[in-house]
């Protein structure tokens, strides 16, 4: 059976007629980062967005996921870190993330920074690369799992860390979502993050900060379901989170609290829309025991409307 040739003009309108719906549909309008060697990956500063059309998200000048860095100095101000659980991601809005969720339980200025895959090395890279922040900020707030303990993560795939916004959206959607094309390239030596030691850098950063910092242990869902794991992988750093951290520093177990619950979790790692609220809720009830000078604190109870 003789097969018909297609027209190269037919492919061409296929391919222009796919592109120009994949632009449309917003599924390629998503956050660009920059790279280096120190920090690793941050998102880029003063871009915004709104995935699918659906789910709106800005970082500000300082690649924090918030509108411009304002800091009230009436209102008390929180600089929020971590890695995805804190970022939120592609599939959800910017006020369902944890950021935007803890500012309007309390009224607080919560200033997220975060990027997926971060280690607590990445981090205080940040940190350090900012001394400004910590300047005017009330209260540094960590929410870390087990897998941030390990060494830093460097740049290495333009699908899951992009420089730049696609050329093509319609080979973007193609590699990442239709052929998976194995494993990322393999991470540029002048982007390498050189691996330091997390306890030398929490004791420095502790040292230079001296207002309140909370720590949160927040569990993978197999930890969750399986204390004799989450007590291997993630408690059993509680010890030398206690003694490289200072005195200023609160240390918080999340599956301790009889907020959290398993259906909380949207996959094995990242919390839901809901399971965000319920974080938050675990958060204000953790740093409100302190109740130090600034702070407001809402009335919480179990029944709260999530």
């Amino acid at each position: 059976m003789k097969i018909p040739k297609i027209p190269l003009f037919m492919v061409a309108l296929t391919l222009a007629a796919g592109e120009a719906l994949v632009q449309l549909s917003g599924i390629v309008d998503i956050p660009v980062y920059r790279a280096d060697n120190m920090i690793g990956y941050s998102p880029a500063s003063g871009q915004s967005g709104n995935f699918l059309n659906l789910r709106k998200w800005q970082f500000n000048e300082h690649s924090m996921g918030a509108g411009a860095f304002a800091p009230d100095s009436r209102r008390f101000n929180v600089l929020l870190l971590g890695d995805s659980v804190v970022l939120g991601g592609n599939p959800l809005a910017q006020g369902e993330r944890l950021g935007p969720r803890l500012e309007s339980l309390t009224g607080w200025q919560v200033w997220p920074v975060s990027a997926g895959s971060w280690g607590l090395q990445n981090q205080m890279a940040y940190i350090r690369s900012h001394p400004e922040i910590l300047k005017v900020v009330d209260a540094v707030a960590i929410v870390l799992n087990s897998r941030d303990f390990g060494g830093p993560s460097s740049w290495a795939s333009s699908l899951t860390h992009p420089l730049k916004r696609p050329f093509s959206g319609l080979l973007h959607v193609a590699r990442k979502y239709v052929f998976s094309l194995g494993s990322p390239p393999g991470v540029r030596a002048e982007l390498q993050v050189m691996p330091r030691d997390w306890r030398v850098d929490l004791h420095d950063f502790s040292v230079a900060y001296r207002k309140p910092v909370f720590i949160f242990l927040f569990p993978r869902l197999d930890e969750f379901e399986d204390p004799e794991k989450m007590y291997r992988q993630l408690d059993s750093m509680v010890p030398d989170l206690q003694k490289h951290s200072g005195g200023n520093a609160k240390k918080v177990r999340v599956a301790a609290s009889p907020l959290w619950e398993k259906s909380f979790y949207r996959d094995a790692v990242h919390p839901s829309s809901k399971g965000n609220a319920a974080l938050a809720r675990v958060l204000v009830n953790s740093m409100c025991e302190s109740r130090t000078q600034k702070m407001t604190c809402p009335a919480l109870n179990d029944t709260t409307q999530l």
